[in-house]
C-alpha cells in the first residue's frame, strides 16, 4: 500500500471509530483528495463489518484544509457539531501534551513534592 494512502487509511479508520456516526463529512487539503478517496474505499467495508452499520461519507469540496498544514483530515458528523481533528499538527500537539511530564523531568529533574505526573 502506498505510504500516503496508508496514512490516510489509518487516520480515517480512527476517526470513523471515534465518531461512530452514520453520515460524516471529511475535510482535507485540496491536493490530498484522491488519496483520501482511495482510503475511504478501503475503509468502508472494514468499518461496516466491525460496527454492523452503514457509513455514508462525503468529502467537503467547498471547504478544504489550509495548504499550509502538513496534512491529515478533519471528520465532522452530519450536522457539523462534532469534529475529530486528525491533522498531523493536532497529532503532534497531542504527543507534546502526553510527553510533558517526561520533558519536565528531563529538564528540571524529579520533583519530590509532585503527587501527580500529568
Amino acid at each position: 500500500m502506498f505510504r500516503g494512502v496508508k496514512l490516510f487509511y489509518n487516520l480515517l479508520h480512527q476517526g470513523f471509530y471515534q465518531l461512530l456516526e452514520p453520515k460524516v463529512t471529511i475535510r482535507c487539503r485540496k491536493q490530498d483528495v484522491q488519496l483520501v478517496q482511495a482510503s475511504i474505499q478501503r475503509n468502508i467495508p472494514i468499518y461496516k463489518a466491525g460496527v454492523k452499520s452503514n457509513l455514508e461519507t462525503r468529502i467537503d469540496q467547498d471547504n478544504f484544509l489550509s495548504p499550509d498544514i502538513s496534512g491529515g483530515i478533519e471528520i465532522y458528523n452530519s450536522n457539523g457539531k462534532i469534529k475529530v481533528a486528525n491533522t498531523l499538527e493536532s497529532r503532534l500537539d497531542l504527543m507534546a501534551q502526553q510527553m510533558m511530564p517526561e520533558v519536565r523531568v528531563a529538564l528540571f529533574g524529579a520533583n519530590p513534592n509532585r503527587k501527580f505526573l500529568d
